[in-house]
């Protein structure tokens, strides 16, 4: 029987794209356009990931245009299989706005479906956009967002960079329609399903680690005892998390679709339980004391508790997932004075909407909670201000900044805009660091970055190509060994905060709570931070800051998968020793980092035993 296939045409920048495209590009383009399959009841599309929802129920809201591509033959679970084989090609990770983007990803499951392609207007969008000035202008800010264009090696002339005017209103537009394409709620998908055909059954064997089933009957009494019980138990199961650890089907048996041979059914309610698509258990009967210590142990073998949690590391796990930030301005009119001091100096005079936005800043850090801030006009003066002020006259600005960025109206605007603090946080990565006073509002800057979660772990702590985390490892590693103790404590803050990142996104997956968030486990990267971290521990004198470097080596540690190399390296550059050592200079004297140290030593000795 044959299934309609039609694609869902949507607009990323809302009618921006046709307003202001004649007189940017010289072109009219109608429309940025992002697309879906909608075929078998449900809409497939690609940002974070291949996603599926119900259709016209995505974030992108009504679709603009609906066009019949065709039909197909193929059934549901050939579908759903070719789907799957994709996700692995589709990641969050690999998206790129020109080159490889939603449109890709429909394009390729139509001609799967019926042979067909979409509309040419649409794949070729992005050759005609960069076939305009503008287009060629803005190429460096997309290949800064998602790498470098494919679309580069056409010939394509790269145009030097747009005024800053014209240049924020295309970053506006091009952020808008990044963010909407990127952005993807997940699917819900409730914790038990109620099945009629053996096929769909078999395909949750497929998609969940641990399956439990209940063979049921319209007429069997004893069923409908325990079937209420089986549900709750279930949920009960779910309740708190955000992905599905435990699927529970309730299977008719009296569905003509139902193969009772093949699953070895004699009688009804039959509980079977699987773990990876293999069965680990059954029986028969309204046995609930005996369902709930099979759910149970389906549960321990399919997620075994981590070994970490066997033994007793109070130190490390009472350390508080919270980051380390620096919320209390200094003395505003004394920073502010200073700043204008340094304008004098250098004969800046600032335009009306430059000092606007500068009094804007110092009217929000008064009264935060009864002001609102022009975030926008405040980036434009500090792009400026960067290029104008000397590295070491920076400090005043850069201490108004990290006052700024702990404000959540503000942070949210760079979750958008993240580039401008990349450009900070690399002063300190030049050949000649700046001086005191610069260096450390930098680095508090980074620190306060953490402040607000999105922006941390998407741009300065995941492995996502167009993250920034490069030029935030650098600061640290820098600054850990700098000779100013102010500078190493703040860096040692930093790597606190690094460290929180990673334990809570281990806890989140340990509770199978780890959804809409970019991936920060990197064995690579941890490897690299422990080995610089360890180091600094080696020359440190100051038992404050050897507290916060040792708490971040252990939630480094806790947790950490089993093919984790950090364990393995703090081994082998002798931990224990450096240690000892620190109690036998009296460096470490507190009861309490006393505790820490025996704690990770605990850990690297119990992680090499994995």
């Amino acid at each position: 029987m044959a299934e309609s296939v039609k694609l869902y045409v949507y607009d990323l920048s809302q009618g921006m794209a046709r307003s202001m495209s004649l007189s940017l590009t010289g072109k009219q383009i109608d429309g940025i356009w992002h697309t879906s399959v909608v075929v078998y009841g449900q809409e497939f599309y690609y940002g974070q990931g291949i996603m599926a929802s119900a259709p016209g129920t995505t974030h992108h809201g009504r679709p603009l245009e609906i066009i019949d591509i065709g039909e197909t033959y193929l059934p549901l679970e050939v579908v759903i299989e070719y789907i799957d084989s994709l996700r692995s090609v589709y990641t969050a990770e690999k998206y790129h706005l020109l080159d490889f983007n939603c449109n890709t990803f429909s394009n390729d499951l139509c001609q799967f479906l019926c042979g067909k392609t979409i509309p040419s207007h649409i794949t070729g969008l992005p050759s005609e956009f960069l076939n305009t000035p503008f287009g060629q202008s803005l190429l460096p800010m997309i290949e800064g967002m998602f790498g470098q264009s494919q679309l580069r090696s056409n010939g394509t002339a790269v145009a030097p960079p747009v005024s800053a005017q014209t240049s924020a209103q295309a970053a506006s537009l091009l952020q808008g329609v990044s963010s909407a394409a990127m952005s993807a709620a997940p699917t819900t998908v409730q914790p038990v399903q109620f099945v009629n055909d053996s096929t769909i059954m078999e395909k949750f064997f497929t998609q969940y680690k641990a399956v439990a089933v209940m063979f049921t009957s319209a007429t069997c009494p004893p069923c409908k005892v325990i079937k209420p019980e089986f549900i709750k138990m279930i949920e009960n199961k779910h309740q708190g998390q955000e992905t599905i650890k435990l699927l529970g089907i309730v299977m008719d048996t009296g569905s003509p679709a139902f193969n009772s041979q093949k699953y070895g059914i004699r009688g009804v309610p039959t509980f079977q339980f699987y773990l990876n698509g293999k069965k680990t258990g059954e029986f028969s009967g309204a046995n609930y004391a005996e369902l709930k210590s099979q759910v149970d142990m389906l549960l321990f073998d399919a997620f075994p508790p981590h070994p970490h949690r066997k033994i007793l590391l109070r130190t490390i796990v009472d350390q508080p997932n919270v980051p380390i930030t620096y919320n209390v301005p200094g003395k505003l009119e004394m920073i502010y004075g200073k700043l204008n001091s340094f304008f004098e100096q250098e004969g800046i005079v600032l335009d009306v909407n430059q000092k606007k936005a500068l009094d804007g800043s110092k009217n929000f850090l008064e009264n935060p909670t009864t002001t609102t801030i022009e975030v926008a006009s405040w980036k434009l003066l500090v792009d400026e201000l960067l290029k104008k002020l000397s590295k070491d006259q920076l400090f005043p600005l850069l201490d108004i900044y990290k006052s700024l960025i702990v404000h959540k109206q503000v942070s949210d605007y760079y979750v958008t805009y993240p580039l401008q603090i990349s450009n900070i946080l690399e002063i300190v990565n030049s050949q000649e660091p700046p001086k005191k006073a610069t260096w450390l509002m930098i680095l508090r800057i980074a620190c306060n970055i953490f402040a607000n979660s999105t922006l941390s772990t998407t741009h300065f702590t995941s492995k996502l190509e167009t993250s920034h985390r490069s030029q935030l490892t650098q600061l640290l590693i820098t600054s850990l060994l700098a000779d100013d103790a102010q500078i190493r404590q703040a860096a040692a803050s930093l790597a606190y905060n690094c460290s929180t990142c990673i334990a809570i996104e281990r806890l989140k997956k340990e509770e199978g709570m780890f959804t809409g968030m970019a991936e920060q486990e990197d064995d690579d990267w941890l490897v690299e931070l422990s080995s610089a971290i360890l180091d600094a521990l080696t020359k440190e004198t100051d038992e404050e800051i050897l507290h916060r470097l040792l708490a971040a080596v252990g939630k480094f540690l806790f947790l950490s998968p089993a093919d984790s190399s950090v364990a393995n390296l703090l081994s082998a550059l002798d931990i224990d020793g450096i240690l000892d050592a620190k109690k036998k200079e009296k460096v470490i004297v507190s009861s309490k980092i006393l505790g820490l140290a025996r704690d990770v030593s605990e850990l690297v000795k119990l992680s090499l035993q994995e």
